[in-house]
């Protein structure tokens, strides 16, 4: 019983497409992927460690995912979660018509996941990646990371 109720918090919730485009929004000031994927595809059950691999090394950034699951398969979505213990928060698509969905979430979308959106701090897309991508290549399209502040070198001596 414990193990199902720890599942059910690893979802944030249901996500319409609006609402990815809100949550983009509230990261305002970080860049920001946002990953489309489904518990039936292969191409996305093996690019998802790399999503939470890339969450956990870069702060700086923010990783939005989206199941596109059917919601009678949640349970499903939440067992797989549960063994990859994202970092980041991840919906499940909305109840709703699929085509609304995709052509709410970008139009050039044809559907197929995974999906990688990726959006600098402005909140402007830069890179859409239909499917299988790596971490390295989320990576090289993102902003370099933030050094640490005791990191950057010190000011010069004012003459």
């Amino acid at each position: 019983m414990i193990s199902v109720l720890l599942a059910a918090t690893l979802l944030t919730g249901d996500l319409d497409a609006a609402g990815i485009h809100r949550a983009v929004r509230a990261e305002r000031g970080r860049a920001v992927v946002v990953n489309f994927w489904a518990t039936w595809c292969e191409p996305c059950i093996k690019e998802f460690p790399d999503l939470v691999a890339l969450a956990k090394a870069r702060s700086d950034i923010r990783v939005i995912s989206v199941s596109i699951d059917d919601p009678g398969e949640r349970a499903a979505v939440e067992e797989f979660l549960q063994k990859q213990k994202p970092s980041f928060k991840v919906y499940l698509k909305a109840a709703g018509a699929d085509e609304a969905f995709i052509n709410g979430v970008d139009p050039k979308w044809s559907g197929a996941v995974p999906l990688n959106i990726v959006f600098d701090a402005e909140g402007k897309r830069t890179s859409f990646l239909e499917g299988e991508t790596t971490r390295e290549k989320l990576e090289a399209l993102l902003p370099p990371p933030k050094a640490a502040a005791k990191d950057a070198p010190a000011p010069s001596p004012a003459r």
